[in-house]
């Protein structure tokens, strides 16, 4: 059986180290307990939100009126290519399994905390790899049944899917990965990038706590890029070659680095993220993200679009 825990401060289950209490707190360490969970709040007529590592949160500081189930754990299961994870899996787990089996796939999530879940759900990439690649099929526990959905029918995109925008209001269970099997040699190769990626992603690490990139990059029509480059020169050439804008550098040209309120504040490392020194409050990382984006608007004209993802506002 589940234990159901009251007033659980939830600054204490996300990155940003922001938020308070749910009213409810559950912990689910596979499926059937998330179904448990579920079926608790149903017959008690509460709200419910499942998260996982809590590293895409930026929760409100009156907390969450209902059960937050915390999905954290899950089986793996390997046969040939195919990987079999529960979506409460650590991403990091699923990685370093994958690698152990002489499967690559995922290698491109080193140093990204969250979960199986969380990263379908959020699409989330880097490096130049994104988990809509792998994924072959994501099960959905959907008005009290069970559906699997393949890649298509989540319609992935940017940091993008169907579960993120509300298409599919279903709790993912578990996924099937599509990974693929090379040689040992290969292994070292891939492993040799990982650590010079794992290193350029400490470079850049925020100095407190936070959710990583804090908005989306901003991609643009041929036409659109070209006109940016026409009003800006100092816009670099490889941003026009790849249509696209790092967040982080519109906002360092609109000399925002270091910018606080209160106890958020604009990472000198990189500006893409806003990082909470210490006592910072959801109310000043809203404010603060509000400032950037009119900056960047004013300057640039293009909106940005936040990456974290807003829990009981």
């Amino acid at each position: 059986m589940i234990e159901i825990k009251k007033n659980e401060l939830l600054k204490n289950h996300t990155t940003f180290r922001i938020g308070g209490p749910a009213k409810y707190f559950s912990v689910a360490k596979n499926s059937i307990e998330v179904r448990e969970a579920i079926d608790w709040a149903k017959e008690k007529k509460v709200n419910f939100k499942i998260i996982g590592g809590g590293s895409n949160l930026l929760v409100a500081d009156s907390g969450f009126d209902g059960l937050i189930i915390k999905y954290f754990g899950g089986e793996i299961n390997l046969k040939n290519e195919l990987m079999e994870a529960g979506a409460g899996v650590p991403l990091t787990r699923a990685m370093n399994d994958s690698l152990r089996a002489g499967l690559v796939g995922l290698e491109w999530s080193i140093g990204i905390p969250g979960t199986i879940g969380g990263a379908i759900c959020n699409n989330a990439g880097a490096y130049g790899g994104e988990m809509s690649q792998s994924i072959a099929s994501v099960e959905v526990l959907v008005g009290g049944k069970i559906k699997e959905l393949k890649n298509a029918d989540c319609h992935f995109g940017y940091r993008e899917s169907a579960f993120k925008n509300g298409t599919i209001t279903g709790t993912i269970l578990s996924a099937k990965l599509r990974l693929k099997l090379v040689s040992p040699e290969e292994i070292v190769t891939v492993k040799q990038k990982m650590q010079a990626n794992l290193a350029d992603r400490l470079s850049k690490s925020a100095e407190g706590g936070s959710v990583g990139s804090t908005f989306r990059n901003i991609t643009l029509s041929e036409k659109e890029i070209k006109e940016l480059k026409n009003k800006f020169p100092e816009l670099p050439d490889r941003f026009v070659e790849y249509r696209k804008v790092p967040v982080a550098w519109l906002i360092d040209e609109c000399g925002l680095k270091g910018k606080k309120i209160g106890g958020a504040m604009v990472s000198e490392k990189h500006a893409g993220k806003i990082i909470n020194l210490g006592g910072a409050t959801a109310e000043e990382v809203i404010i603060l993200i509000s400032i950037v984006k009119q900056k960047v608007r004013s300057r640039f004209n293009l909106q940005l679009m936040e990456e974290v993802e807003y829990l009981g506002f």
